[in-house]
């Protein structure tokens, strides 16, 4: 057994003790968290024994610690961020050792023994067999009835990319073709499957940028388009990534989704997007050219608090079915929020932007525009309010409600007032008084 097999078959005895005494403090027996996770219960006591050589899925892992930590929260324990961070910070010492372990045995049935490190690092000219016999033997792999072939499979293709520079975007396309292909839904491990190749993406396209804005990820590979239109995305993790053009039109995000500190270089689009889990963020995201968030239907909660947008800020027609908070964000243009329904409350304190436009749109809770500046008046036309939610408006902005209109409109529902400009509620009372 080689030293890095050791360390991981040493790493995974050692975590999963861990994962054991967390069910433990949660009051979870091995079967309440199996059937909870959707795994088999011998899977629960094999992995808390640290019997497995390689865990059998990852992102089980996560599910694991966070159905244990919304039990636990519920008896007043521990919450699920500080969970989370344990599992996060015990994750990336397997994860580190499973990218070293996952392609060896591929490696060595392709190419035979390879020199450690040194052929990760030259060019095309060092490695025995040539890229298109490995990259075809990869993409075979990607039909493997197992998942956990495909998952292996994705890996080498990420690890083929390092190896041969000037293959990086076509095999980028590959994995972006890979997550367009409509989900199996009758196979219980293709979740997973797109978890590794979402995560290999990630890895190649995330910096790490240190004080000197120089990138200190070796695995970093700049300049990347990535076109993800009509993809099937779950669990999505491109916090701190960087675009040179970022294509997710109409594309399905499942679970959750996070963008994080990320660049746009180019023209980031997001139409008719599909955002189905708990939440999506893009704090402190950046997008340095246009971007186009239109159409986009928010289920969970939505986070641009900190996001720069070099040019307009498009979020016409979206919906937000929970809350949304766009606190200090800057737009150097326009902020575009034209026919938007904003169903939980909203909130742009402290944000900036030349102006902003809100036709048609429709607050159904809260609005918080305290602090915000804009260099011209942000223009707003036939918004409509519902219910006694505490709001904040522009200074130049006033909800005209039935008895703000001088009792002369009938018609309007209980609890309903219209978001008018203040020089154009002044206009509609001296109408209403020159009829009485």
């Amino acid at each position: 057994m080689n030293e890095v097999a050791a360390d991981w078959q040493e790493a995974v005895r050692r975590f999963g003790g861990l994962l054991g005494q967390l069910r433990v403090e949660a009051g979870l027996t091995v079967r309440e968290l199996a059937t909870a996770i959707g795994v088999a219960a011998a899977t629960v006591s094999k992995t808390e024994n640290g019997g497995h050589a390689r865990p059998q899925d990852f992102y089980v892992v996560k599910q694991w610690v966070t159905a244990c930590a919304r039990r636990a929260d519920e008896r007043g324990g521990f919450s699920i961020p500080v969970a989370l961070d344990w599992w996060r910070e015990k994750h990336s010492q397997l994860e580190r050792l499973h990218q070293k372990l996952s392609l060896q045995p591929l490696r060595s049935e392709l190419a035979g023994p390879m020199t450690p490190t040194a052929n990760l690092s030259h060019g095309h000219d060092s490695h025995p067999v040539p890229f298109e016999v490995l990259h075809q033997k990869a993409v075979d792999h990607l039909a493997d009835r197992s998942p956990h072939v495909r998952m292996a499979a994705l890996r080498t293709l990420g690890d083929l990319r390092d190896m041969y520079r000037e293959k990086r975007q076509r095999l980028v396309d590959e994995l972006c073709d890979y997550l367009r292909i409509p989900p199996d839904t009758s196979d219980a491990g293709e979740g997973q499957v797109r978890r590794t190749a979402q995560m290999v993406l990630a890895d190649r396209l995330r910096p790490e940028r240190g004080d000197d804005a120089t990138a200190t990820n070796s695995a970093f590979w700049p300049d990347m388009d990535v076109d993800l239109k009509r993809a099937f995305l779950c669990d999505v993790y491109f916090n701190d990534c960087e675009f040179r053009h970022a294509d997710f039109d109409e594309a399905q995000f499942e679970g959750e989704a996070h963008f994080d500190g990320a660049r746009f270089v180019g023209e980031a689009r997001f139409v008719g997007a599909v955002f189905l889990g708990y939440e999506v963020s893009f704090k402190r995201a950046r997008f340095e050219a246009i971007s186009w968030f239109r159409w986009v239907a928010f289920h969970g909660y939505a986070y641009f608090q900190g996001s720069y947008f070099g040019f307009n800020a498009e979020f016409s027609r979206s919906q937000f079915s929970e809350n949304a908070y766009f606190d200090h964000m800057t737009v150097r243009n326009y902020a575009w929020f034209t026919h938007a329904v904003f169903h939980g409350s909203v909130t742009f304190q402290h944000a900036r932007a030349e102006s902003a436009k809100f036709w048609l749109d429709s607050f159904r809770a809260g609005a918080d525009f305290r602090r915000a500046r804009f260099a011209s008046p942000p223009e707003v036309r036939e918004c409509e309010v519902v219910g006694q939610a505490e709001r904040h408006w522009p200074d130049n902005w006033v909800e005209l409600t039935a008895e703000g209109a001088c009792g002369f409109v009938d018609s309007w529902p209980v609890d309903w007032a219209a978001v008018v400009e203040k020089a154009h509620a002044e206009e509609i009372r001296a109408w209403w008084q020159s009829r009485s």
